[in-house]
């Protein structure tokens, strides 16, 4: 089932208008050593997911999308401000095919950097409706906990030699699917939706949240630089335990795992190294694990829907769990 041509329209609408709230958020110029990054960053532009989710979620419910605007907005900046920490602590050069805050400029200016988007994340959340600001703030700093929590857990697992699935699905429910779950929430308060709703927006985010973490995981590895806008292998040669290095370690041979073993030891990674490992992928049904395991999660999402929204409310997030299944980047 392809995209309408009036929902790629309404995302489109969409973008540009929490693109436009972004850009005013960081308006200011001086001192140009923090907003002159903060504004470099902001305009790489990015697929917009998070933002575009919350206003999909308040018109789920049948309230005006612009309403949760500075909402979805402060959480953009959050996930930004995740993003320039997170390409420090991976060492990654690039970020949607542009050179990193850190590359770019120091890891200093960078740390500072995050700090004012989550600072300016705030000032944006602080612009919610009064009668639901209460509740979105809790969710919010919650969420910003919870993100932090899985960053700490994704680099605990860097130095252990085992990570069991059930343990890395925790992790990345709390560094990726957390910000994704609240941002569908958040949307659902903001649009005034009821408790039944609301709490099935959360599920709704979590599954997507699954599907979308897995499926990065799949496109460090199968995708290319110029498709990807970042390193590619990045999280093999740092050692990251992955959907799919787990599944590695489950399917593949004995001699194939020490391979396995010696690349995420050496954290080293050439174009030879990354084509075998994707040959051993490939040879052992990797790369089918987890596409079966992104459509498991898709699936569940919509199930979500369906279940709770009349066809006429679940159609966009709908047409957006399909965006999320067909993604290339």
């Amino acid at each position: 089932m392809d995209l309408t041509a009036e929902f790629k329209a309404t995302l489109v609408e969409l973008r540009r208008e929490v693109d436009t709230y972004l850009i005013k958020s960081a308006g200011a110029s001086y001192p140009a050593s923090l907003y002159q990054p903060i504004n470099y960053f902001l305009e790489f532009g990015g697929k917009r997911l998070r933002p575009l989710l919350t206003l999909l979620s308040c018109r789920a419910v049948g309230c005006d999308y612009r309403e949760a605007l500075p909402a979805a907005c402060a959480i953009e900046l959050l996930h930004n401000f995740t993003l320039v920490h997170d390409d420090i602590m991976d060492q990654d050069s690039l970020r949607r095919g542009q050179a990193t805050v850190h590359t770019r400029w120091s890891e200093s200016v960078a740390i500072l950097t995050g700090d004012g988007l989550i600072g300016l994340a705030y000032r944006a959340l602080m612009n919610t409706p009064s009668e639901t600001l209460q509740p979105v703030t809790k969710i919010f700093t919650e969420g910003v906990i919870r993100v932090c929590e899985g960053q700490a857990i994704d680099k605990d697992f860097e130095g252990m030699e085992e990570v069991s699935i059930a343990e890395y699905f925790d992790m990345i429910q709390k560094k990726t699917g957390e910000l994704i779950a609240v941002s569908t929430e958040i949307g659902g308060i903001v649009g005034k939706g009821d408790a039944v709703q609301v709490r099935a927006l959360r599920a709704f985010g979590e599954a997507i949240g699954r599907a979308f973490q897995v499926q990065d995981d799949l496109l460090d590895i199968i995708s290319s630089e110029e498709v990807l806008g970042k390193d590619l292998g990045s999280d093999l040669a740092q050692g990251k335990k992955t959907f799919v290095i787990i599944k590695l370690k489950e399917l593949s041979s004995a001699e194939e795992w020490e391979f396995i073993q010696s690349v995420l030891r050496s954290r080293r990674l050439d174009k030879d190294i990354l084509e075998r490992v994707k040959a051993i992928m490939r040879k052992n049904g990797v790369i089918d694990q987890a596409e079966r395991q992104i459509q498991r999660d898709v699936r569940q999402a919509q199930d979500i829907l369906l279940k709770t929204f009349p066809p006429d409310r679940a159609e966009e997030l709908m047409q957006f769990s399909l965006m999320i299944l067909n993604r290339k980047y």
